[in-house]
């Protein structure tokens, strides 16, 4: 029911009185996982979490405790957290978000050692009251990490959940799935209370994985392997070999750009290369042999292989289906690995066409992905072979390439590189590579 205009309405402020103040709580339990390098992942996510909210012209605090970071928010305009909360859930390490009431350990607990049941009532009800809607229904759960709590999470519940149907037009509970779930997590730095989480997409942070290079088609398959990359930690850069000139490509409307641009939501800072087509298909001559479709993806490893040892990368990623289609048989999948010595992930390789375009639709590239692209491998021949060997094709290659070096280096001679920071084209230039 509830989305971020409902979490931020109740966030208005009233000054400094108890109860006024406000954060964005992010969870990140996968980090909680690490051992003893866990302070590495935690401050790359706080950094990363820092730059998103620079780039979207927010300044606000960043703290954090074991497996969690905070953002103040205290006298903030609602209307900004509403712009924020879809840019932090698609961070990398937050698996959900909340936008919290947050009461402070002085206005949890009395002097007596007893809760403050006045201020944590009052905070409840106000978030409760906010949100109603009619037929609705409504429950109360609570996280009790801080044990020395002097009351029971059932007894938090109870209590709550009484003052929310005495105080409020709320009148259905729903403990097993509500329309509205009031969330409290207790920690040792406070009480903090929000209506339901946003769900993030979870992983490790940016940063923390190592640098890859994905290769980025144009369709629905490979912005979605390449998500899931950033998503394990890794600093990501895509690469496109374009059917156009690639100083023809308009980073405003190609598709191919768009992704990427979209990716970087995830991915925070990369790069997209793209290289011309043109090179390989001059090499193509006679009677096609329906190994040309094989030959043109060993010939994307060993460019990929190329740019990554220039930018630092020490893997590639593609977005691989096994059997999806002819190139994707095992038997040609093998034949494009052993042209290259960096390893080659493919997180997709057991996914069906559905399951990826589910994928797609959550992270916002399907859309992008089905408007009309060409695509190099539409140009190539329209019964490829489904089986290869790696010893024929050597041979096929070394009649039409017989200087394959020269082939990779005049294909990089220029060579356009767009930047991508959060969201937005902060770079352009063609050069080689």
């Amino acid at each position: 029911m509830t989305s971020s205009t409902a979490q931020a309405e109740p966030l208005r402020q009233a000054g400094g009185e108890p109860g006024s103040a406000r954060r964005i709580l992010l969870h990140c339990p996968d980090i909680t996982l690490k051992g003893r390098n866990q302070d590495d992942f935690q401050n790359a996510l706080d950094d990363n979490v820092r730059h998103v909210l620079k780039r979207a012209g927010l300044g606000w605090r960043v703290g954090s405790a074991r497996g969690r970071v905070y953002v103040e928010t205290t006298g903030q305009d609602p209307a900004e957290l509403e712009r924020i909360i879809p840019l932090l859930e698609m961070t990398a390490g937050v698996s959900s978000v909340g936008a919290a009431i947050w009461l402070r350990p002085g206005e949890t607990v009395t002097a007596g050692g007893e809760l403050n049941w006045p201020i944590i009532e009052r905070s409840v009800v106000m978030l409760a009251a906010t949100a109603f809607e009619p037929d609705a229904s409504f429950a109360v759960r609570v996280n009790r990490v801080d044990k020395s709590l002097p009351a029971t999470s059932r007894e938090i519940e109870v209590r709550l959940g009484d003052a929310i149907r005495r105080q409020t037009k709320w009148s259905l509970v729903d403990l097993d799935d509500p329309d509205l779930r009031i969330q409290i997590d207790a920690y040792p730095d406070g009480l903090y209370i929000y209506p339901g989480k946003h769900i993030g997409i979870g992983g490790l942070p940016v940063g923390t994985g190592g640098r890859v290079i994905a290769l980025l088609s144009g369709g629905i398959d490979s912005p979605v392997a390449a998500f899931m990359l950033a998503k394990r930690g890794c600093m990501l850069d895509l690469f496109h070999i374009s059917a156009g000139h690639a100083h023809n490509l308009d980073p405003d409307t190609a598709v191919v750009a768009r992704l990427s641009r979209r990716l970087s939501h995830t991915t925070l800072r990369s790069r997209l290369y793209v290289t011309p087509y043109t090179y390989f298909d001059l090499c193509l001559k006679g009677k096609p042999s329906g190994f040309e479709l094989v030959m043109f993806r060993r010939f994307l490893m060993r460019c990929a292989e190329y740019l990554a040892l220039r930018i630092g990368a020490g893997a590639i990623i593609t977005g691989d289906s096994l059997g999806q289609v002819a190139s994707q048989t095992l038997e040609n999948l093998t034949s494009a690995s052993r042209v290259v010595t960096l390893p080659i992930l493919r997180p997709l390789i057991g996914m069906n066409k559905q399951e990826i375009i589910s994928h797609g639709r959550r992270i916002g590239t399907y859309e992008i992905s089905i408007e009309p692209y060409k695509d190099c491998c539409a140009l190539i021949a329209r019964h490829p072979r489904t089986r290869s060997r790696h010893e024929e094709l050597c041979l096929i290659e070394e009649e039409l390439f017989p200087d394959y070096g020269k082939l990779i280096a005049d294909t990089f001679r220029e060579t356009l590189c767009l930047e991508f920071d959060c969201g937005e084209l902060t770079g352009q230039r063609t050069q080689p590579v």
